[in-house]
């Protein structure tokens, strides 16, 4: 039994990282010719019309030019194959067509997406530019997704100048991890929209619902709007929740987090800069509203959950529980640059940008009033939101960042002057006043970020793991300590099913964990505690249950109720069908 139970994780850590699928594999073929790509693609099928093929590698250091874009039907994947020093990953552009407009279908413009049913889908190791070559137009953002039930994976991709979102979920109880990604330098090209940012969805209506969100070690730098819009309990209950870990998020203009009517959401271990919870100014976007939703600079804000008599939430098939809302935010620290901070005292205040010809121009504006509640304002806001917490979360004085300020400076104005323009200017065609001083048809590679701080900031210990926070791709000695400490990356469920088992919470723990698991069908079911050598420590739960969901609580100790020692241990989930085990870390 123990050699089993040991066999059976060594199998789970084996397949984790990887998406399950078949892998047949086929390089596409690189011309140069525009829509080379989706061509081939699309026209890879058998005899029958089935996809012949399951990976398609791209080759580095190439410049892939879409015409339209790539629909996916079954479980395939889309790779960038390894690069080397002096490359640049292989790279998507969309180009017009002929008649010098986009031939990308239907709103929203992307790269790719995503259909069908209980498929499993990826994106690795690319570079999506969102500009077209010629720069007439950008597209909405790198992903969209369809369907119902299917599994999307994004790791190690780049998105660099999307007009709006990086990825929107519009399907049905979908699966997203999106890791070791890069999402910067939104453009709003073509006049600018006061919304946008990396990951939007959850809704039930015209925007989609999530069974699980998993948000690791990226970098989004650079949004005129809200980086996650998670909303209208777009979380299916009795699944996985949304999981922010480990991310690092600089000048972002306007709501790093929306939670909305999202329960069960983590944010925990990340980094912001120059950041906004809820809005900059009394006519943000032009609504009037953001007064209303206080919260302060880096700091949670959630929003209130209406009445369930409300037909549109009704509409939409449930009301949340208002009393367990299951949102936390831990173990994060926020920062203001000096430059930020100066911005906001200058009346008016100006910039200086440099052209590649190293030409100077100074622009200056007067901004509006109220932009000091920015700062004044740092409570966390609750309009009886219960099961909300907050804890552990830092603001550092210092960072000591290893990035020229001047970086903090130009962009962060320009992302202030959009929105500032965009509202009291009324700059038809310029909404946002992005001077567009570089050639977008080709992205800097390695792009000129390096978020890494001083080893005397407080938010180099302040994760739960004693590591830095913020997106551990910038520190790779600490991302591979992570990878050793961490259970949360080996909560990935590719499979789709209704027999689930969800990470326990908090992890690491001290005293206690919750364990909690979901059941599509009356069964038998084991819920059994070992250590990392196969030995059983405690038996949960032993029993015949019904459909649903069921949660147990484990404080640490052996079955003869001796306190366990520290260390990480596995939880396995028995069922008549099928067997979960996935990994947790007792810290005293």
């Amino acid at each position: 039994m123990q050699k089993s139970i040991i066999n059976r994780f060594l199998i789970v850590c084996a397949v984790i990282p990887m998406v399950l699928i078949a892998q047949t594999s086929v390089d596409v073929p690189w011309t140069g010719t525009p829509g080379e790509m989706e061509s081939f693609i699309h026209g890879d099928t058998t005899s029958t019309g089935e996809q012949a093929h399951d990976v398609y590698v791209l080759e580095a250091n190439k410049v892939y030019l879409q015409l339209s874009e790539v629909n996916m039907n079954s479980s395939m994947e889309l790779v960038g194959a390894d690069y080397g020093d002096g490359e640049h990953p292989a790279t998507v552009q969309p180009i017009a067509g002929d008649d010098g407009n986009l031939q990308f279908t239907g709103w929203p413009q992307n790269h790719v997406k995503t259909h069908g049913h209980s498929q499993t889908y990826a994106l690795k190791n690319i570079l999506f530019n969102g500009v077209a070559a010629g720069q007439t137009a950008s597209l909405f953002g790198v992903l969209s997704t369809y369907g119902e039930n299917n599994t999307v994976v994004v790791d190690h991709v780049t998105s660099v100048h999307h007009n709006i979102i990086s990825y929107f979920n519009f399907g049905t109880a979908q699966r997203l991890h999106v890791t070791n990604c890069t999402a910067v330098q939104f453009t709003s090209y073509g006049g600018g929209m006061w919304w946008g940012g990396f990951l939007w969805g959850g809704g039930g209506g015209w925007t989609g619902t999530w069974k699980e969100v998993l948000v690791e070690n990226n970098t989004v730098e650079g949004t005129m709007g809200q980086v996650f819009v998670i909303y209208d309990n777009g979380v299916i209950p009795g699944y996985n929740p949304i999981r922010i870990n480990h991310n690092t998020f600089v000048n972002i203009t306007d709501w790093v987090k929306f939670y909305r009517h999202g329960n069960n959401t983590r944010f925990t271990n990340n980094l912001f800069v120059n950041t906004v919870s809820t809005g900059q100014t009394r006519n943000s976007h032009g609504q009037g509203s953001t007064l209303n939703w206080p919260g302060g600079h880096g700091k949670m804000a959630t929003l209130h959950q209406g009445e369930c008599t409300d037909s549109t939430l009704l509409a939409r098939g449930w009301c949340w529980d208002n009393n367990n809302r299951n949102i936390h935010y831990n173990n994060n620290v926020y920062h203001d640059t000096p430059e930020a901070q100066t911005m906001f005292t200058m009346d008016p205040w100006c910039w200086d940008v440099t052209d590649t010809n190293d030409v100077v121009t100074t622009y200056c504006d007067t901004m509006i009033e109220n932009q000091t509640r920015w700062y004044d304002d740092s409570t966390q806001y609750q309009m009886d939101n219960n099961g909300v917490s907050e804890a552990n979360n830092v603001e550092a004085p210092s960072l000591g960042f290893n990035m020229p300020s001047v970086y903090f400076e130009t962009h962060f104005a320009r992302n202030l002057d959009w929105l500032d323009n965009k509202v009291h200017d009324d700059h038809p065609d310029s909404w946002w006043l992005h001077q567009n001083d570089d050639d977008w048809n080709v992205v800097e590679w390695p792009l000129p970020m390096d978020f890494t701080y001083s080893e005397s900031s407080v938010a180099y210990t302040a994760s739960e793991w004693g590591l830095p926070v913020g997106d551990l791709n910038h520190w790779p000695d600490a991302l591979a300590q992570w990878q050793t400490l961490s259970t949360e990356k080996d909560d990935i469920t590719y499979a789709p099913s209704e027999f689930s088992l969800a990470q326990n919470y908090p992890n690491p723990f001290n005293p206690t964990t919750e364990i909690s698991f979901t059941m599509d069908n009356a069964s038998e079911v084991n819920l059994t505690i070992y250590n990392m050598l196969g030995q059983q420590v405690k038996v949960l739960a032993n029993t015949l249950l019904n459909a649903g969901t069921h949660n147990y609580t484990w404080d640490g100790r052996d079955e003869l109720g001796n306190l366990v020692s520290t260390g990480v241990y596995l939880y396995t989930l028995t069922g008549s069908e099928q067997t979960i085990t996935k990994k947790m870390a007792l810290m005293k």
